[in-house]
């Protein structure tokens, strides 16, 4: 059996010559000849022929013009063109089915899958091989859509794409290494993604070659498109699948992967550091305070762990070791990211880092490397957090790390939402929380609900944000972590306010004191703010202005233009309901920096302080224009409690402006490109 046929029709019709040449007939001819090799050696009427050439527009001479193509055919054969036979109005091509690409296709397609079904894998991939090496395509389109090509392109298509399947698999059976078939499949998949079997392989290679986060992905893929497109779950198979690659990845998690909790580290680390240290082995002591860093951080205690970085990397020698000490360095800025000179430390802890990248991170590096990030992105300065994240990404994937490959996902999440992309963070969220929850990590979990909470509240699901924030709550109360409870008491008590629930101000009092008792101070400004949102919207003004005020000095030392600027806008509404002309100018500034950060919500937000504040009436209407504009955009609605206090500054306006207070509308509004970031 020859695998040089004489007449090729996948991917284009064509005649080898005796030289070995191929030669492609004029179209019409092409198309004759289609149809008589695709009948495979029985009789085609003339008159059906007539019809696939010219339809029901065949000309007068038809028949004549058909036996001028058939004449050309058969030069065309040359040695083999008396095969080309004439009966009693009918025409046939008498070529053994090896002579056609399209038989000798069909036959090894056969052949494979019989080999396969008898257990004989090689030989099964062996002579796949020799089908698809066969293929150039489908008959083409360009032959018309007779039913018997039409019949024929489908059948072809699906005998070549079951070869690609029993390709793979004879592959992942082979006991010598063969060529991965996850490309082939991923093709296969992007053709037609209901393909279970097509999708059952690909997990299974890709889990071969030690990509099972990969796989699990395909199976979440095609679950959902198989919902979308049938409302049918996945079959049997495929879930087993699934679960047995779930399985083994939480198991070769919980084997290599040291999950941070709290409690993982010694009561007396911090001071067997210091003994360390105080005999000499400053290297060593460093070395057992990186280990710690991270539980320090999550437990809350952040201004004790700063105390140890600094007197550790106050006396490491200039011998010591300096990829360590940079990573001290490095976690140093982590824990003063929040005192009151936090670009002093950051900036200090980024030159370490950068410095330290070139010897090469390790998980302490990396990990500071994120946390530094998230600040630099809550700060309003994206590039900075950016590059850094990057490279903490590129890291942990050398390393393997998939708990710190988890966290980055999730700041990248809030990075997201910051740009105004809610659907993204929550995607981004609910992503991290499944990892977390894999890696049975509680921590994560509850980190990535406090993301997911505040999702919820921006859209205005503030039962889902209630919920989602007191499970993160017993999360951080569960692993002993204060800082946390003190954020999900501030989330809690803010969607309460917004709610208008009583339980808010007792609610946001707590978060104050437990954030106090840890000394953090980004903890207290944090709940301060809540604080001072609640009493504004109880009508407490006067009380509510001094909280925000207090706060705002606070994020000033900071030099936090994202927390300056949402600050200053809360502190103009409160001052513009007292009635106070120092509204105006706060306002003023809170737009200004919120454009800085980039964070549209942030922007809407100040524009509505100008609303409320600003004299002059076309200003006014222009900022809420695009505020309005802003939110719609990004799907994140005003709170109703906070949309029902702009409802007099519209009526106002209205009154100042008539007519034209609609075309200072919308002269706000296209101030907003129409895409989120």
């Amino acid at each position: 059996m020859s695998d040089d046929p004489l007449l090729r029709l996948l991917g284009a019709v064509s005649v080898r010559q005796p030289g070995g040449a191929a030669v492609a007939p004029a179209r019409l001819d092409r198309l004759v000849l289609a149809h008589l090799a695709l009948a495979e050696g029985r009789a085609v009427p003339a008159t059906d022929l007539i019809d696939a050439l010219w339809g029901p527009e065949a000309p007068a001479h038809a028949r004549n013009a058909l036996q001028v193509k058939v004449s050309r055919l058969r030069r065309h054969l040359g040695p083999r063109g008396h095969a080309l036979q004439h009966d009693q109005g009918s025409y046939r091509l008498a070529l053994a089915r090896d002579e056609v690409d399209v038989g000798l296709f069909e036959t090894l397609a056969r052949e494979a899958a019989d080999a396969a079904a008898a257990g004989r894998p090689e030989e099964a991939g062996a002579v796949a091989a020799r089908a698809l090496a066969l293929w150039h395509g489908p008959p083409p389109a360009e032959l018309g859509e007779h039913p018997r090509l039409v019949a024929a392109r489908a059948r072809l298509t699906e005998q070549r794409a079951s070869l690609l399947e029993l390709s793979a698999e004879a592959a992942l059976a082979a006991e010598a290494p063969a060529p991965s078939p996850v490309d082939g499949l991923r093709a296969l998949l992007a053709e037609d993604p209901l393909r279970s079997r097509a999708r059952l392989l690909l997990m299974r290679a890709l889990d071969r070659g030690g990509r099972r986060a990969e796989a699990l992905a395909v199976y979440d893929v095609g679950r959902r498109v198989l919902a979308e497109q049938t409302g049918l779950a996945p079959p049997a198979e495929l879930q087993e699948e699934f679960t047995r690659l779930l399985s083994a990845e939480r198991r070769a998690a919980r084997r290599s992967l040291d999950v941070p909790r709290a409690p993982a580290v010694p009561a007396g680390a911090m001071d067997a550091a210091r003994w360390l240290a105080r005999e000499g082995a400053v290297g060593a002591a460093v070395e057992l305070a990186l280990r710690g860093a991270w539980w320090w951080w999550l437990a809350g205690r952040r201004s004790e762990g700063r105390d140890l970085f600094e007197e550790l990397v106050g006396i490491a020698p200039g011998g010591a070791d300096r990829p360590a000490v940079l990573g001290a360095t490095a976690w140093l800025g982590v824990f003063d990211a929040v005192a009151s000179d936090a670009a002093q430390a950051i900036a200090a802890g980024e030159a370490a880092l950068r410095e330290a990248l070139e010897l090469g991170w390790r998980r302490p590096e990396s990990l500071a490397a994120v946390l530094l990030a998230e600040r630099l992105l809550q700060r309003g300065q994206p590039r900075r957090g950016t590059w850094l994240l990057d490279a903490a990404r590129a890291s942990l994937g050398r390393l393997g790390d998939g708990w710190g490959l988890a966290l980055v996902g999730l700041v990248e999440a809030k990075a997201a939402l910051q740009r105004g992309a809610v659907a993204r963070a929550t995607a981004g969220g609910r992503a991290a929380r499944r990892a977390f929850e894999e890696l049975d990590d509680p921590a994560g979990r509850m980190m990535a609900m406090d993301l997911l909470g505040y999702c919820s509240e921006i859209v205005g699901d503030l039962d889902d944000a209630r919920r989602t924030h007191e499970r993160a709550l017993a999360l951080a109360r569960a692993i002993e972590a204060p800082e946390w409870q003190a954020t999900q008491l501030t989330r809690l008590g803010s969607v309460q306010a917004l709610a208008g629930s009583e339980q808010s101000l007792g609610t946001l009092r707590a978060a104050v004191r437990v954030a106090r008792s840890i000394d953090s101070a980004a903890g207290v400004a944090l709940a301060e703010n809540g604080l001072g949102l609640a009493h504004g919207l109880v009508g407490e003004h006067d009380r509510a202005a001094q909280i925000h005020a207090a706060t705002l000095t606070w994020y000033e030392r900071q030099g936090s233009g994202a927390g300056v600027s949402y600050t200053a806008g809360r502190l103009a509404h409160e001052l513009a309901a007292a009635g106070s002309p120092d509204a105006a100018a706060l306002a003023t500034r809170s737009v200004d920096l919120a454009r800085a950060t980039g964070d549209p919500r942030a922007v809407a937000h100040a524009l509505e302080a100008v609303a409320v504040s600003h004299d002059d009436a076309p200003a006014r209407a222009r900022a809420l224009g695009e505020s309005h504009a802003l939110r719609r955009r990004t799907g994140s609605p005003l709170p109703r409690v906070l949309a029902a206090s702009l409802g007099p500054v519209r009526r106002r306006l209205a009154e100042e402006l008539g007519d034209d207070l609609d075309v200072r509308l919308r002269e706000g509004a296209r101030q907003v490109s129409p895409q989120p970031r």
